[in-house]
Parts: C-alpha cells; sequence; structure tokens
C-alpha cells in the first residue's frame, strides 16, 4: 500500500495498560502524547497540589471527581478558583498556575499545541525527582562496590 493510501486507525489506550508515573508523593499520572498533543489522566490526593509552574503548551484540566482549587497568576496576583466534578480550566501558554486536590480527586490535563513537555517548567519537578534517582542508584552502586 502507498503512504498516501495508508490507514490510519484511531488507538484506543486502557487506562490499566498506560504507566503510572509518579509526580511526587500523592500524585499518579498515566500520560499519552501525539505529536501536537498530549491527554494525561491524574489521580491526586487530598492535601496534595502541583508544582507553581507554567509552561509554553496551552493546557486544560477537566475534573472528573473530588473537588480542586485552582490557583492562576503570579505571586502577590494569584486568583483561587474551586472546581467541582465537571469543570474545565483553561490555560493560556506561559501563565503561571498550580491545582490543589481538597479531596482525592481525578482529572484529565490536555496539552497543546506541543507537547513541549520535555523543554518547559511544567515538568521541573520529573527531572529533579528523575536526578534523585540516579544519584541514589549511584551512591547504592558505591556501596555496593568492594573495597
Amino acid at each position: 500500500m502507498s503512504a498516501e493510501k495508508e490507514r490510519i486507525d484511531a488507538v484506543v489506550h486502557k487506562n490499566r495498560d498506560i504507566p503510572v508515573k509518579k509526580f511526587g508523593e500523592g500524585i499518579d499520572l498515566r500520560r499519552v502524547g501525539m505529536s501536537t498533543i498530549a491527554q494525561t489522566w491524574v489521580e491526586m490526593k487530598q492535601g496534595h497540589f502541583s508544582p507553581l509552574h507554567r509552561h509554553e503548551d496551552e493546557q486544560t484540566v477537566v475534573l472528573i471527581s473530588g473537588q480542586l482549587r485552582a490557583r492562576s497568576g503570579p505571586k502577590g496576583e494569584e486568583i483561587y478558583t474551586e472546581m467541582e466534578p465537571g469543570d474545565i480550566m483553561t490555560v493560556p501558554s506561559n501563565v503561571t498556575h498550580q491545582v490543589e486536590a481538597l479531596v482525592d480527586s481525578v482529572f484529565c490535563e490536555a496539552f497543546g499545541p506541543g507537547p513541549n513537555l520535555e523543554q518547559g517548567i511544567q515538568t521541573v519537578h520529573m527531572r529533579k525527582q528523575a536526578r534523585a534517582e540516579a544519584q541514589a542508584l549511584a551512591e547504592q552502586s558505591k556501596e555496593d562496590t568492594p573495597k
């Protein structure tokens, strides 16, 4: 079949098959990325929150269950809004924002037109976590090396 006539189908990614990434304590992510968008299923425990951050990509947050407190704007100019299931938050490019789980919550995030997630401030926490894990492995390796 020629490239012009190649069939492209939609793909269903089963939640149970998407790897869970820990985003700090109390936050589990399941992310699926395409060439222009990324979709993330987030489970956040009560009292936990995302880091205050911004990123190049636009973002939407749809609350599935629970209750979130959304924060937007720079320090000293914050706006707080409580979200209930079905509410949608839209975040323009480079707007500082954060969400906090007031109770155990589940929400979906979509990023586009990126995904520029690996380039943006959004992943600072994940990069720090990866460095800490690598350092712990290096230290463990030193301890395991005979002297």
